[in-house]
C-alpha cells in the first residue's frame, strides 16, 4: 500500500527536493529541520550544475594527497590530524575505494543519476523554482599550458564537452577579468551555475503554495519505527507519518545510530565568501591547481573550495578562508580582497565511495535515508527527490536504485 504521508528529517536542498516531488506525487508532507531551511550545506556553495563533470572524491591519487594535506592546513585537501576513529575508519575507506576501477564504476553510478539534470532543473524552473541560473559553460583556467593539457585531457576521458587549449591572449579574450596567473585553460559548454540560496527559497515558497508543512527550529531527538507508523520527535513536538526520509545531511549519522544502524559518513567541510571586483568573470571560473571556483553572483564573486575533514562538523577555522583568500588572489586581480565578506563554511556529507545513500535503512521499511552527496548535493537534488519518490510509491528503476542503495557493496 502506498503510504499517504511523509516526514522529512532535514530542510537541505536534498530534503526540500524530497519533499517537492513526493507532494507532486499527492503524499501529505511535513519537514523537519533543525536549523533554518536551506542551512547547512545548502547555500554557501558554488553552485555548479554540471552533470557531464561528475565523479566521485576517491579518484586514484586522493589517498596520497590526503597524507600531504595532512601536514598543511593551508592544504586544499586538509585532514585535522587530531585522532578520531570514526574518521580514521572513514578516511582508510576512501583510500581502499580511491582505485582506477571502483572510481570508474562510481563515476558511470554518478552519471546515471545525474541523466537528465538539466530537464529536472527546466521544469523547475517552469514552476518558479529559480536561482538564476547562468547557462555559458565553465572555464577551467591554469598556471600553466602543462597543467591545463593534463586537465583537458581527464575530461575529454569522461566525455565531457569541452573545446580547445586556451593560450596566453586566447585565454585573456575569452575571460579578461583574470589575471596573469592564468596562462593556459579551456571551455566545458552546456554546464549551468546558479545562486544556490535563490534556489533554495524559490524551492521553499513553491513548496508553502503546494501545502507543505515546514517546521523550522524542530531538532530531531529520536525517530521510532516501531508500530504501524513511524515517529519522529523533535524539540518542536512529536509528529507522526507513514514514512520518514532522512535527509539531514552529515547529521543522518547520529539519526541512524539511533535506529541501531551505522553509516559511514563524515563531514568534508568546505568553505566560501563573496568579493567585490570591479570586473565580473563571464562565467564560472575552475582554477584547477589552486582548487577554487569563482561564481559571478550579483555584483560580486563567491569564491568558494577547500576540502577538510574534521569531527567537528561545525568548526569554523578562519585559515581556511584565509588560505583560499591565497590561492585565488593572483587569478582575480579586481577584487577587493578587503572587503570580503559572507564567510560560510558548510559540512559537506561525505561517504567513501562517493556516492550518495539512497534507499531503505535495514530493517526499517519506513525510513528512508537520502543524504551523502559529497559536493554535489545541489545538483543531484532534483535526481534525489526523484528517485525517493520512486522508492516511496513503488516506481523507481531497480537498477538505479541498486546503485545507491546503503547494502551496495
Amino acid at each position: 500500500m502506498t503510504p499517504s504521508s511523509v516526514l522529512i528529517v532535514g530542510g537541505g536542498v536534498v530534503g526540500l527536493a524530497c519533499a517537492h516531488y513526493l507532494g507532486r506525487a499527492g503524499l501529505g508532507v511535513t519537514v523537519l529541520e533543525r536549523d533554518r531551511l536551506g542551512s547547512g550545506a545548502s547555500r554557501g556553495n558554488a553552485g555548479e550544475v554540471c552533470p557531464d563533470l561528475v565523479e566521485p572524491l576517491g579518484a586514484p591519487e586522493v589517498a596520497r594527497k590526503a597524507v600531504t594535506g595532512l601536514f598543511r592546513p593551508t592544504s586544499p585537501l586538509w585532514i585535522n590530524p587530531v585522532p578520531s576513529l570514526p574518521l580514521l575508519r572513514f578516511l582508510t575507506r576512501l583510500g581502499l575505494h580511491s582505485t582506477c576501477h571502483r572510481y570508474g564504476t562510481g563515476a558511470a553510478s554518478l552519471a546515471a543519476l545525474a541523466e537528465d539534470t538539466f530537464t529536472l532543473f527546466e521544469e523547475l524552473e517552469a514552476l518558479g523554482v529559480d536561482g538564476g541560473a547562468a547557462k555559458e559553460g565553465f572555464l577551467f583556467a591554469y598556471p600553466s599550458e602543462e597543467e591545463a593539457a593534463h586537465g583537458l585531457a581527464g575530461f575529454r576521458g569522461l566525455g565531457a564537452p569541452v573545446g580547445e587549449l586556451l593560450r596566453g591572449s586566447a585565454l585573456v579574450e575569452t575571460e579578461p577579468a583574470l589575471g596573469p596567473a592564468a596562462r593556459a585553460g579551456f571551455l566545458v559548454e552546456r554546464q549551468w551555475s546558479l545562486d544556490p540560496g535563490q534556489f533554495v527559497d524559490t524551492l521553499t515558497e513553491r513548496l508553502r503554495r503546494d501545502g507543505a508543512e515546514l517546521v523550522e527550529g524542530a531538532r530531531v531527538t529520536a525517530v521510532r519505527d516501531d508500530g504501524g507508523r513511524a515517529e519522529v520527535r523533535t524539540t518542536a513536538g512529536t509528529y507522526t507519518a507513514d514514512t520518514v526520509v532522512l535527509a539531514a545531511g552529515v547529521w543522518s549519522r547520529e539519526l541512524c545510530r539511533s535506529l541501531g544502524v551505522r553509516i559511514d559518513l563524515a563531514a568534508g567541510k568546505g568553505y566560501s565568501f563573496s568579493v567585490p571586483t570591479d570586473r565580473l568573470p563571464s562565467r564560472l571560473v575552475h582554477l584547477g591547481a589552486a582548487k577554487a571556483v569563482l561564481t559571478p553572483l550579483g555584483k560580486g564573486v563567491r569564491v568558494a573550495g577547500t576540502m577538510e575533514f574534521d569531527r567537528d562538523p561545525d568548526r569554523f577555522r578562519q585559515g581556511r578562508v584565509e588560505a583560499l583568500v591565497a590561492a585565488a588572489r593572483p587569478y582575480l586581480p579586481g577584487a577587493d580582497w578587503a572587503r570580503r565578506e559572507q564567510e560560510w563554511m558548510g559540512p559537506r556529507p561525505m561517504t567513501p565511495d562517493g556516492l550518495p545513500l539512497i534507499g531503505p535503512v535495514p530493517g526499517h521499511p519506513r525510513v528512508l535515508l537520502a543524504t551523502g552527496h559529497n559536493m554535489l548535493g545541489l545538483m543531484l537534488a532534483p535526481a534525489t527527490g526523484r528517485l525517493v519518490t520512486g522508492l516511496v510509491t513503488g516506481q523507481a528503476s531497480p537498477g538505479l536504485a541498486a546503485k545507491f542503495s546503503l547494502t551496495r557493496r
